[in-house]
């Protein structure tokens, strides 16, 4: 086979029905029969390009491929690599396939290369474009793990945390654990928190919080008190004296 005339479409590589033909060892006929007789494995896009119309004269008109096509044809098939490849499967000749291994490594294969970064700058702009496109996966991927964990609420450990934190409060509001206040009015300051936690968060229960409104869940809990009208029922039971009495 002769020197290849290089054959290039937008930027791609690619080779005439001709080209084809000659390296394979047939004719252009047999090339043609053979695309005939499987067409509906050729992707065009993928295995082929088809010129006509303007398309076709657009590429006349490139100095480059004076030699590629006549000026009185009035389409173009042009093959890419994996339409080679197909030719040369359908083919099945050892002159084929021979000729087929050398095609991938010499003359699609400097198309490859010059499409790789050959500077510095373009291999660090493409070290660049990499990291940014690893920045946006981490970033969507923790987003959906953010919008997950909200959708099923605050984890146990951290329902358990706010639990304690809670029965802090409330025992310090009503005095301790054993005070009088707490006897007889603690269910009633938790269930006013909790309450009061719900409607502020929006939730039926405090396990409900998003895990990331944590941090302010905590914030409330610090800054929260009894109504009023509690606070003074609690000062009124803590200051009483209970006095116990021998018999």
């Amino acid at each position: 086979m002769n020197e290849l005339q290089i054959t290039e479409l937008n930027g791609q590589r690619v080779l005439t029905t001709q080209q084809i033909a000659e390296g394979y060892g047939t004719d252009s006929a047999s090339i043609t029969k053979n695309f005939n007789n499987n067409k509906s494995r050729f992707k065009e896009g993928k295995h082929f390009f088809l010129l006509q119309g303007a398309d076709l004269k657009e590429f006349k008109n490139n100095i480059q491929n004076l030699d590629v096509v006549g000026n009185r044809a009035p389409k173009l098939y042009l093959w890419t690599e994996k339409g080679a490849l197909l030719h040369a499967k359908s083919l099945g000749t050892d002159e084929a396939w021979d000729m087929y291994d050398i095609l991938v490594d010499t003359y699609f294969k400097v198309q490859e290369e010059k499409q790789l970064p050959q500077t510095p700058e373009q291999q660090i702009a493409l070290l660049a474009q990499g990291n940014v496109n690893l920045n946006k996966k981490v970033e969507q991927i923790e987003n959906s793990v953010l919008d997950l964990t909200d959708r099923f609420g605050l984890p146990s450990n951290k329902a358990k945390v706010l639990q304690k934190k809670v029965a802090s409060k409330v025992y310090m509001f009503t005095g301790g654990k054993y005070s009088n206040a707490h006897k007889k009015l603690g269910a009633k300051v938790f269930r006013e928190f909790y309450k009061d936690l719900n409607n502020r968060f929006d939730v039926v229960k405090y396990s409900d919080i998003p895990l990331s409104r944590y941090d302010e869940a905590t914030e409330y809990l610090d800054m929260w008190q009894p109504s009023f009208n509690t606070t003074l029922e609690i000062r009124g039971l803590n200051s009483q004296t209970s006095f116990d009495f021998e018999e």
